[in-house]
């Protein structure tokens, strides 16, 4: 549990330096938008490669793939649906007077 939370905290701490760092940083030139957004993506495909790594070594998860599989399905699903659902709500919500 305390390695829980100290990832929790080690999330919660960058999250915290990321808005501290924009916010005092002010507005960006478009050339530094455009090196953060090639270093957001190359961090993004290389947390996806690392989580592929570690879940290839991981025999339970290999040899229970289909099931995972399905349930991953499942959720991705119901997750949709319902915010297809929420978003036609929030929109007639919203928008009732027909005010777009």
């Amino acid at each position: 549990m305390d390695g829980m939370v100290v990832y929790i905290s080690l999330l919660l701490v960058s999250l915290i330096a990321g808005v501290l760092a924009g916010t005092i940083g002010g507005e960006f030139s478009n050339k530094n938008k455009k090196y953060f957004s090639i270093a957001m993506i190359a961090l993004v495909f290389l947390l996806i490669l690392l989580m592929g790594i570690k879940t290839g070594s991981n025999n339970a998860v290999i040899s229970n793939l289909g099931i995972y599989g399905l349930q991953s399905l499942v959720i991705s699903v119901a997750a949709i649906i319902g915010s297809i659902i929420f978003a036609i709500m929030f929109e007639k919500l919203l928008f009732r007077d027909g005010v777009k």
